[in-house]
């Protein structure tokens, strides 16, 4: 095991301006989600994946592509073991966000220009250098003449960035599955073991419309009301009266509830949209909402709603219903008009995992730290990724990446000294998980 571990990361280090040119080739292609797109077609991911298939063919993988939406390909790359060891996936995207303003950058978005030990560009971090590491550490062990007992998947998919509908959950769906999964995201080469989960939510409150000229009978009662014109009950008044309720629930949870590896407070439920108006449409929003003459009779609130990684959905929805349910008693009329709860609104819904710190997978990752002398560390991650479908799906994941900045922001870049050590990271892991045969 040594001799053979000590060969593949020699190989490694003289594959480093390959695998740094593999990088530069795959930020070079403009493969922005087209979700995010004013023309879907100026996409270039099939362009990208059309250069990494290539790739993996010409290692003599078993790749298997797919549209999962028009010209938007997963690639699923397999070598199979040959038996009695347990199989291992690496996952990657290669969809990116757009670049923003351009002005923002001191170098081209698209130039993979390196400048001291950093390469910039879009996508750099985020992440297709994850993905140059995992295809680099496939090739180092295929050259080197290893063979692994058990199989070894590489996962390259589009549209991470919008939810992963037609990416990782799509190879999910297909059936592949792996006994233990690395998400190659950037973590400075710390482990991530431990992801929250996450739930859009829409909460629809309804009031009963008027004349805004009415409401000095709602603001002072009258002792005569007018009927014809009903005094109306104000939607946004009783939205901003639950937001505020709901801010209150957040400190206490906050307050309450702690994972080791999370930040104190992560079990966020943020107000991100909200919106006022009369006559809620087949849309769930409000039909009218340029007429402040009106007293509005609808508000829709949509959260993006956050719990802890050891929290079931079922154990936080039921709790926030309850939550919203006594809230509702608390005012005259919503005890009778209580709000409607949408979940998983555009189909958001990332189930959490937390995977043990004595974990075997994690301990492939420790023993082969302590190998190349890194310090582990073990951290959870404050955003959410395509492992959580993976571990809604049964598989044990975790997030391993290399090095950056600048994510989703300008000026993004990776150090390349993190992804070498990284594809280092990622061959000793497929050595100790999937076993050396013969």
């Amino acid at each position: 095991m040594d001799a053979i571990e000590a060969g593949v990361y020699r190989r490694l280090d003289a594959m480093r301006d390959d695998i740094i040119k593999l990088t530069q080739d795959m930020v070079a292609f403009k493969s922005v989600n087209p979700r995010f797109m004013a023309d879907p077609a100026n996409s270039q991911e099939s362009d990208v994946q059309d250069y990494l298939e290539s790739r993996l063919k010409a290692l003599g993988l078993d790749v298997t592509r797919w549209e999962a939406e028009a010209r938007r390909p997963n690639l699923v790359a397999r070598r199979r073991g040959d038996g009695g060891g347990r199989s291992l996936a690496f996952n990657g995207h290669i969809d990116v966000v757009p670049i923003g303003d351009r002005e923002g950058w001191r170098y081209d978005p698209w130039g993979g220009d390196i400048v001291d030990g950093k390469l910039y560009g879009r996508g750099s971090v985020d992440m297709k250098a994850g993905v140059a590491a995992f295809i680099a550490t496939s090739e180092a062990i295929i050259r080197a003449g290893v063979k692994l007992k058990g199989d070894l998947q590489l996962h390259i998919v589009v549209d991470e960035e919008a939810g992963g509908f037609a990416g990782t959950r799509d190879v999910i769906k297909r059936g592949y599955r792996a006994d233990g999964v690395i998400v190659a995201e950037p973590t400075s080469g710390f482990i991530d073991a431990a992801e929250g989960g996450l739930s859009w939510l829409r909460v629809t409150i309804r009031g009963r419309a008027a004349h805004a000229g009415w409401r000095f009978a709602q603001i002072y009662p009258q002792p005569e009301p007018d009927a014809e014109n009903a005094e109306g009950v104000n939607a946004i008044e009783k939205g901003v009266k639950f937001v505020a309720a709901v801010r209150e629930l957040e400190r206490e949870w906050a307050h309450g509830r702690h994972h080791p590896l999370m930040p104190p407070g992560i079990t966020t439920i943020n107000p991100g949209v909200m919106v006022g108006g009369v006559g809620l449409g087949a849309n769930g929003l409000p039909q009218i909402t340029s007429n402040p003459a009106m007293i509005p009779d609808v508000c829709v609130i949509d959260f993006d709603f956050k719990y802890l990684p050891t929290e079931s959905f079922e154990e936080v929805r039921n709790e926030f219903e309850a939550f919203v349910a006594a809230f509702a008693r608390t005012d005259p009329w919503l005890r009778d008009h209580p709000p409607t709860l949408q979940w998983h609104l555009s189909n958001i819904d990332f189930p959490p995992f937390s995977t043990p710190p004595d974990h075997p997978l994690i301990k492939a990752v420790r023993d082969t730290h302590q190998k190349l002398g890194i310090e582990t560390v073990l951290t959870g991650k404050r955003a959410v990724t395509d492992a959580a479908f993976y571990a809604g799906a049964g598989m044990t994941p975790i997030i391993l990446g290399p090095a950056g900045a600048g994510l989703h922001g300008d000026n993004e870049y990776v150090e390349l000294d993190s992804v070498i050590e990284t594809a280092k990271v990622f061959a000793g892991v497929v050595l100790r998980w999937c076993g050396i045969a013969g």
